[in-house]
This record gives C-alpha cells, structure tokens and sequence, in this order.
C-alpha cells in the first residue's frame, strides 16, 4: 500500500539544522522561527527510517504543538492505518515496532526516567531544569550513542544560555549551534509580526523576536555590543609607532589559552588569540610570534601555577613580561576595572563569538560571610578572554612599572588605572 507523507518546506536556516551532522544541536530563536515545524520533520524523517524518537517539554501545551504537527505530516499513513497513533501515550508507531515518535511533559525530570531514543528533542529548553538533561537525558543516550536537539527561546542567562556557548565553543563538530530570530521565518507576513509585537516592551521585543538573551541581574559586563567595532582586518602597520600590550591568560587541555593585544593610543583590541591543548613550548612559540608581529611594549601574564615557569623561561628569552597574581583580592579590581571600560564604551573589542559569549556569561557572587564580591564563569564554562582583555587593559592603563632585577611586578591594590 503506497501512502504520503505531507512535510512543510524548510527555510533556509531550518535546513541548515535539519542538515548538520552534529550529535548535539542546539537552537535558540524568537517567536515563530519555526522551531517546533523543523522537530516534527525531523522526527517523522527518522521514525520512517525506523528510528526512535522522544520530544519532551516542560508543559503539555508545546508537546501538543508538536504532536499536531506530526500527525498533520503523517495524516494520510495514519488514516490509513499504516502508522499507529495512540492519542493516550501520545505515540506515533510504526506497526513493524521499529519507528516510532513519542511525546512527554518533562517539567520534573524523574519522569523521563525508564525511556530511550535514538533522538531526544527537548523543546523549550530553557524553561526546564538542567537536570532533564545532565542527570536524565544525557545517559538516556549512552547505550545506542542518541542523538539531541535543544530548541528554546532565550529566558534570561540561564543554563540554557551556558549550553548555547558551550555549542558556540565547541570545536570538536560533535556540539552545533545556531541563532534565528522571528524575522528569518519567510512564511511570517509581516501583519503577523507585527501584531506580535504590537503590544511589546523593548525588552520583551528584544528577548521574544531577536531572540536577545538579556541580562541577568548578577550580570558583570554590560553595554558589550557598544563596545564590538574593533577592526577585526587591522595590520601592525596601521598601529606603528603606537604603544601595544598584551594580557595573558594561561590554559592547557580544558582551559584555554588566551591573548588579547591592545593599542593605547586607538583605544581598541587589535588581536585576540585563544587556543588549548597543546604543549607549553609551542605556547611560548605562539606569544612570542604575535607580540613581535604587533611590536608589543609589555605583556601581562597570569603568574599562578603553571604561569611562573613560562614567564621565567620568556623573561630569559627577552621578552617584556611581567607576572600577575591572581588572587581573590587581586581579582575584583582587575574585573572591575574591564567592566568600567564597557560600561563608558572607552575601548573598542573584536566581536569574536566565543568571547563575547565569555562577557556575557560572566558572573558576580556577593559572599554573605565577607560581604565581598567574587567573580567567574558559571560553571562548566570559560572566562579565558575574559581574563586575557582585563590583563590587558591593566597594563595598558597603569603607569610604568619599577623594574626589580630580573622580575617586574604590578601590585593591583596598589596601582589606580588611569
């Protein structure tokens, strides 16, 4: 018996989702993108391939969504019986038991438990608990090596907005990301949109249509897209005469390596480097290479653990670097101080994605005990550039430091940037 099957026509954006080869693809849009249109073609794709496939959202009304649409696709093979639909289990199954598609709220993770696929789908993401994935999800897929899809419409910076970086950063191919907002769905006509948005608030327009994840209000850096415009084409020539420096911030295997240069006199990051997983010798390699490339007139590097010896052995190689202490009382004018700088838009940044992200991450805890403010990534994410730009920027902005034989230190507590 020949039956069809009824699948939309994609945009261009849903089907550079739809085509990747990533494990794990991550997608966060505005309102009406089409998000939950691209899960259900791509369920019914792999149930007929005979695939498994589990959609899970926090309430019943978005895997309703979803259920609709993939009985909308599937309507003629289920009229006809060649596709089972159980409206009880919301299960789409193929009669031979191989595909099938099944649906579930997942507000409380625990209920998840006991089930499998080869795709898990978990639509609005941000809006469920980090648990669904870390402690359910995820091992769901050990045994069969599953694949997952995360679509979301950002909800602050949450622990959705760490995986969308995490996505961003990831150079393995095995993490994708993608951004769409409102505007990029061509079948949207504009009275569409803009009933939507008619009775928004900007930063609801922002959050709902550019699909914009705003600030938390541990936020550190703010005012960052202000302070994107440096020019990412730059040449030393165009810098020469100029005074460069550079902040350091070490890293290997999960860390990374970060080196931001900054020119004085244009206000603005003229390189920016980021790398990890490979020796120490070759790191000293690559510093050397950009700080003579930019004509750097001094380099701040982090000088903790691993950091003492590499600065030694440039030291010994005649290069201008000084080692900086990174302590919990060190710290906070260094972050304090970069943020300051975005705050009044006083230096332009390269708009690297990755590093951006790192910006907008970064967080601010107040102790309850010392009633003293600490500073880092959220967890299971980077602040390498981060580091690496703040390094920078002190140096550039600090007077010149006293040379003490060998070694050349800068005392932050000590040291008001100008």
């Amino acid at each position: 018996m020949e039956v069809k099957v009824h699948l939309p026509k994609l945009h261009p954006k849903q089907l550079a989702v739809r085509g990747s080869p990533a494990k794990r693809k991550v997608l966060v849009t505005g309102r009406r993108f089409g998000k939950t249109t691209l899960a259900a073609t791509i369920a019914v794709e792999l149930m007929l391939r005979g695939r498994r496939v589990l959609e899970v959202a926090p309430v019943a009304e978005q895997t309703e969504a979803f259920w609709d649409s993939c009985k909308r696709f599937l309507a003629e093979p289920i009229s006809c019986k060649a596709i089972c639909a159980n409206e009880t289990k919301r299960l789409l199954q193929m009669p031979d038991g191989g595909g099938r598609i099944r649906t579930k709220t997942a507000w409380d993770a625990d209920t998840l438990r006991g089930d499998w696929g080869d795709l898990l789908i978990f639509d609005e993401y941000s809006l469920m608990s980090p648990t669904a994935w870390d402690e359910v999800g995820a091992p769901m897929l050990l045994d069969n090596d599953g694949d997952a899809l995360f679509i979301f419409s950002p909800q602050r910076k949450n622990h959705a907005f760490q995986m969308y970086l995490q996505a961003i950063a990831d150079e393995t191919g095995r993490w994708a990301a993608w951004h769409g907002t409102s505007h990029d769905n061509p079948h949207l006509s504009r009275r569409a949109l803009s009933e939507i948005v008619a009775d928004m608030t900007d930063e609801a327009y922002r959050q709902e249509i550019l699909a914009e994840f705003l600030d938390n209000e541990g936020a550190v850096f703010r005012n960052i897209m202000a302070c994107m415009g440096a020019d990412p084409y730059a040449a030393p020539e165009q810098h020469q005469g100029h005074d460069k420096y550079m902040g350091v911030d070490w890293g290997k295997q999960q860390d990374f390596t970060a080196l931001s240069v900054v020119c004085k006199q244009c206000r603005c990051e003229v390189a920016l480097d980021r790398f990890n997983q490979i020796d120490y010798a070759f790191q000293r390699g690559r510093l050397e290479i950009l700080a003579r490339r930019w004509g750097v007139a001094s380099i701040l590097a982090e000088a903790n653990a691993m950091g003492d010896p590499i600065i030694e052995q440039m030291q010994r190689d005649g290069l201008p670097v000084t080692g900086f202490q990174t302590t919990a009382t060190s710290k906070p004018p260094l972050v304090e101080n970069l943020a300051l700088c975005l705050e009044r838009a006083e230096y332009q940044w390269l708009d690297d994605p990755i590093a951006r992200g790192e910006l907008e991450a970064y967080e601010r805890k107040l102790s309850l005990t010392t009633g003293r403010s600490s500073y880092s990534a959220p967890e299971g994410l980077h602040d390498d550039t981060v580091m690496a730009r703040a390094l920078a920027l002190w140096v550039a902005q600090s007077p010149e430091p006293v040379d003490e034989g060998m070694y050349v230190y800068y005392d932050p507590m000590q040291i008001s940037p100008i």
